[in-house]
């Protein structure tokens, strides 16, 4: 089977995506979804946990120029290890297939995995075999001009307010402009920064999935991604944009 790691947004925890990560798992894939050292929201074990050690004074996000490849390594260090121990773990080792591995993550968790898929150089995973990038805090691989050392699948989400972080995906000199192919563009309407975060009132994934339609989109377009680059199918969803959505683009390699 894949694996794919979730890597939560700044604050959140890795529980914070559930209506995504439950249904990934639910098609076939062992999802793993850890909390970072910054996790507050949602978290089940205390983040004051014994053991935790938080990473020092970061660089301003609205600074994305002062961000390198030291900037928030913790994360990139956390998800190594969580592909580390499942690789070697007794029992997810017999069902893991470790050529088919994959990363998604929202926000901060968009910067880690792309900055794991070639975005700093020195972060490159070569396991990694696929991106999924929610709203992803993509500007300091712009300011680097580093995104086209990402050589792997990438689909970035975003939405029509979430106005911090979709428009620096969009246009010619866009994050899904600058990515090699295959590279996809889904935009959702009417959804903010958090609309890829837990379904309010919604307390199952399958009512979360029924009737919040951006949830259903979001793991549509992100399940189909993660079939056809992982697991080789065709996934017919990725060559058309459904009117539901408020933009979709799919470059395919040549």
């Amino acid at each position: 089977m894949p694996l794919v790691v979730f890597s939560h947004g700044g604050l959140g925890c890795g529980l914070q995506s559930i209506a995504f990560t439950e249904e990934l798992a639910r098609n076939g894939y062992v999802v793993a979804a850890p909390d970072h050292a910054d996790a507050m929201i949602c978290h089940i074990v205390s983040p004051a946990r014994r053991g935790t050690t938080l990473p020092p004074r970061q660089p301003k996000f609205l600074d994305p120029g002062a961000w390198n490849d030291t900037s928030r390594a913790d994360r990139r260090q956390d998800v190594e290890q969580v592909i580390d121990k499942l690789l070697h773990d007794d029992e997810f080792r017999k069902v893991i297939d470790p050529r088919t591995i994959g990363l998604a993550g929202h926000s901060l968790g968009g910067y880690t995995v792309v900055g794991m898929a070639g975005g700093w150089q020195s972060w490159l995973d070569p396991r990694i075999g696929a991106v999924l990038a929610f709203s992803p805090y993509i500007k300091p691989f712009q300011e680097k001009n580093t995104l086209h050392n990402v050589h792997v699948p990438l689909m970035y989400q975003g939405g029509t307010l979430d106005l911090g972080i979709t428009p620096s995906l969009k246009g010619p000199n866009g994050a899904y402009a600058a990515a090699n192919p295959p590279v996809y563009l889904v935009e959702l309407r009417a959804a903010a920064h958090f609309a890829w975060t837990n379904c309010g009132e919604e307390h199952t994934t399958e009512s979360c999935l029924a009737r919040v339609t951006n949830e259903r989109l979001i793991a549509q377009y992100g399940i189909a991604f993660f079939n056809r680059h992982l697991k080789g199918l065709q996934e017919p969803i990725l060559e058309n944009s459904s009117p539901l959505l408020a933009e979709y683009r799919f470059r395919p390699q040549p």
